[in-house]
């Protein structure tokens, strides 16, 4: 079973920040996923919501605000900021990435900023599934996924119709009759936020080809040595 950390580590350091990533890193997970956001300026950014405060004692939006308004703002962790997509890549370095377009308007800056590392094992992946559409349209080659919270039969006829490579399901969704349609549309699945030893030793033991997604990497993998030190 593979393992996805969620927006880095977020269950041991602040979400999407680049010590998070960082961590992941040592952790050994398979797969980093985070989340982006475009700037005033034209910048994507990687936070998960609309606006700071989440992450901050600041509730500026970012949409609204430049990348050096939204980077002079310290995190709650008193020493992070917000980092950029192209600063998460080079922290990441050859680690896949799940980048999850959080907001309409990202597509033209992120076809660049792919277009720049053409190297890198990059996923898309979206809940906005127009974006999906526009980039499938754009870009026939990307890795995209469609995520879904609730109607997992429907994703699956989506994604299909779409010639998507995959889709991420709220792992309660995740049953043997999603998991063989899935299978039989050549869809690959992640599951999130599993953060239960108990619930993933269930899905490595039925679904060991679904990769989980947690919060809480170091629970899931063989081996993490920052932990065991």
């Amino acid at each position: 079973m593979k393992v996805m950390g969620h927006r880095g580590a977020a269950g041991l350091a602040l979400e999407n920040t680049l010590d998070g990533f960082k961590l992941a890193k040592i952790l050994g997970v398979d797969s980093i996923e985070l989340d982006i956001h475009i700037t005033k300026d034209n910048h994507l950014v990687v936070v998960h919501d609309s606006n700071l405060s989440r992450v901050s004692n600041n509730s500026r939006i970012v949409r609204q605000s430049t990348l050096k308004e939204i980077q002079s703002i310290t995190l709650f962790d008193e020493i992070s900021y917000v980092p950029t997509l192209e600063e998460v890549l080079v922290v990441t370095k050859k680690i896949p990435l799940f980048i999850e377009i959080k907001a309409e308007g990202c597509i033209d800056e992120l076809i660049k900023i792919i277009g720049k590392h053409k190297m890198r094992d990059l996923t898309i992946v979206s809940f906005k599934h127009n974006e999906l559409q526009k980039l499938r349209s754009l870009k026939p080659d990307l890795m995209l996924y469609a995520n879904e919270r609730t109607k997992p039969f429907e994703i699956i006829q989506f994604a299909r119709s779409l010639k998507l490579n995959g889709i991420g399901l709220n792992y309660w969704l995740l049953n043997p009759l999603t998991y063989w349609m899935a299978k039989r549309s050549k869809l690959d699945i992640f599951v999130y936020t599993v953060n239960s030893k108990f619930i993933g030793n269930i899905i490595r033991l039925l679904y060991p080809k679904v990769m989980i997604c947690s919060d809480y990497p170091e629970r899931f993998l063989k081996h993490h040595s920052l932990l065991d030190k």
